[in-house]
């Protein structure tokens, strides 16, 4: 039983370290979303789509 108890443990030692690096990972991830100039989804000029009732693209 000792031995299961010590694979347990180090499988939570894996996991937790794994958490551990995701969380850094999430961090420097949104540390560059946030360094990153917002981009414009719609820019003047450009013409909207509005749809209609009938679809734009016929199959």
């Amino acid at each position: 039983m000792a031995a299961s108890r010590l694979t347990l443990a180090d499988e939570l030692v894996e996991i937790r370290a794994e958490i551990a690096r995701l969380k850094r990972r999430e961090a420097s991830l949104q540390a560059l979303a946030d360094d990153l100039p917002p981009i414009p989804v719609f820019r003047r000029g450009w013409p909207i789509l509005r749809k209609t009732g009938a679809s734009a693209v016929n199959a």
